[in-house]
């Protein structure tokens, strides 16, 4: 078993700290559009990063298994927040994924390997909100 930990900071104004416990600190506010600041990391942004971020970990984890070569590993991902039942939460999430490989790398392998770690990221399967993934895979 695994335990993760982060610590919050803050006096009430903004931005405050958030300290992880791998060492990174970071200013952290509200968004802007719920009276934040611009140009910190937000809640909201930190949600759809640690989905982002966890794919191309896993996929990096699978790949490297696999002995595929990949040439270069793009992503983005946009979450919407809706208004569900009177509670403002994520109702939908879309990760674009866009794979670079090399003519020798089989691309069947590397579907394999983006569809498994669809399958096994930690911060996706461990949420209630569906994601949608588009997989676009280019030979270079």
């Amino acid at each position: 078993m695994e335990k993760f930990t982060c610590k919050v900071a803050s006096t009430m104004t903004w931005p405050a700290k958030l300290e992880t416990q791998n060492g990174l600190v970071l200013d952290f506010s509200k968004p802007p559009e719920y009276n934040g600041m611009h140009g910190t990391l937000t809640p909201e942004d930190a949600f759809v990063a640690s989905v982002i971020t966890c794919l191309a970990c896993t996929f990096d984890s699978l790949a490297n298994k696999m002995r595929l070569k990949v040439s270069a590993y793009e992503s983005d991902g946009t979450g919407v927040v809706d208004r569900i039942n009177g509670i403002e939460k994520f109702s939908e999430m879309t990760v674009n994924v866009k794979i670079k490989i090399p003519e020798e790398t089989n691309r069947d392998s590397v579907k394999k390997a983006i569809e498994k770690a669809q399958a096994n990221c930690l911060v996706a399967a461990s949420m209630s909100t569906p994601v949608k993934y588009n997989i676009y895979i280019e030979t270079v």
